[in-house]
C-alpha cells in the first residue's frame, strides 16, 4: 500500500501519514529507496485493535 493508499484509508493528508511514520507510529513500514509502502495486513491489524494513536 503506498502512502496515498493509507491516507485515503486514514482519512487524512500524505504529509500527515509521512509525520506518523517518522513517530514511529504506523507499523508496517517498509521503504524501497526514497518510497515508503507499508503492509496491508499490519495496516488492518492496527486499525482494527484501536492502537491508532495521534
Amino acid at each position: 500500500m503506498t502512502a496515498d493508499e493509507l491516507a485515503s484509508w486514514l482519512h487524512c493528508t500524505r504529509r500527515a501519514v509521512y509525520d506518523r511514520v517518522f513517530r514511529g507510529q504506523v507499523p508496517g513500514v517498509v521503504r524501497v529507496g526514497r518510497r515508503l509502502y507499508f503492509r496491508r495486513a499490519d495496516i488492518e491489524h492496527w486499525l482494527g485493535t484501536g492502537m491508532m494513536t495521534g
